[in-house]
């Protein structure tokens, strides 16, 4: 229950990812965790196989990024509970989104099998909603986590947290 309230708190910007725990065996339960719900949500709207190398591979490159930045910043040291920080809240962000990704499912299909796009109808405003204010949450929260993990200023966490995103949509696009 300790490690719940933490994720909470640090989700509602209370506390930082000093305030996570720093071993092991948490953090192999988060990285877990997030790729089978990151796994769930892709394969919602995709064949299974191709869900499961998106999910290895976010997790993957999350896991490298951290590692790189505060390897940068000679905070290696902070990997464990940073990494942590944002796994368990990359996987609770993400079983929020499970819902409005399962109704988008026909939208997508749709499209897919379109001919013009332009006559596809648009899914409810709703879920679009929900994806825009969950993905600022998300920003915003991954922001929080790299801002204390590294030691800098808000606007750069946000620079690391885009910069992120930024490399998982390029190497995503690339693979097709």
């Amino acid at each position: 229950m300790n490690f719940a309230r933490r994720l909470v708190d640090l989700m509602l910007f209370r506390r930082g990812p000093q305030d996570m725990p720093g071993d092991q065996v948490t953090l192999v339960v988060s990285i877990a965790a997030y790729c089978t719900v990151l796994f769930i949500q892709v394969a919602l709207v995709g064949p299974p196989a191709g869900a499961l190398v998106q999910a290895v591979l976010a997790t993957l490159m999350l896991g490298l990024y951290v590692a790189t930045v505060l390897r940068l910043r000679g905070l290696s040291n902070r990997f464990n509970q940073t990494a942590t920080a944002l796994f368990s809240s990359g996987t609770v962000l993400t079983l929020i989104m499970l819902a409005p990704t399962r109704a988008l499912r026909p939208y997508l299909d749709a499209l897919r099998t379109a001919g013009d796009p332009s006559q596809v109808p648009m899914p409810s405003p709703l879920f679009a909603l929900a994806y825009l204010v969950v993905g600022i949450w998300g920003l915003a929260i991954y922001s929080h986590v790299y801002r204390h993990a590294l030691g800098v200023s808000i606007a750069l966490g946000v620079a690391v947290t885009i910069g992120f995103e930024v490399l998982l949509m390029l190497v995503f696009s690339v693979l097709g």
